[in-house]
């Protein structure tokens, strides 16, 4: 399964979809890049489940 992550550069908030408009919010996930040692935290749009990286992450134990 190929999935997109759209990057997203983080101001004030972000709190709505920037593909598809809506504006109540984010689901949230979590994935692990076991290459460079991190978690991301990613989050999904529930109208239209794209998903944005707004290049938070930390480092995995």
């Amino acid at each position: 399964m190929n999935i997109t992550i759209h990057t997203v550069t983080l101001e004030d908030e972000f709190r709505s979809c920037p593909l598809c408009g809506y504006n109540d919010g984010f689901h949230t996930m979590l994935k692990r890049d076991q290459e460079h040692n991190v978690v991301h935290w990613l989050f999904i749009c529930p109208a239209c489940h794209e998903i944005f990286d707004i290049h938070q992450k930390s480092i995995s134990p």
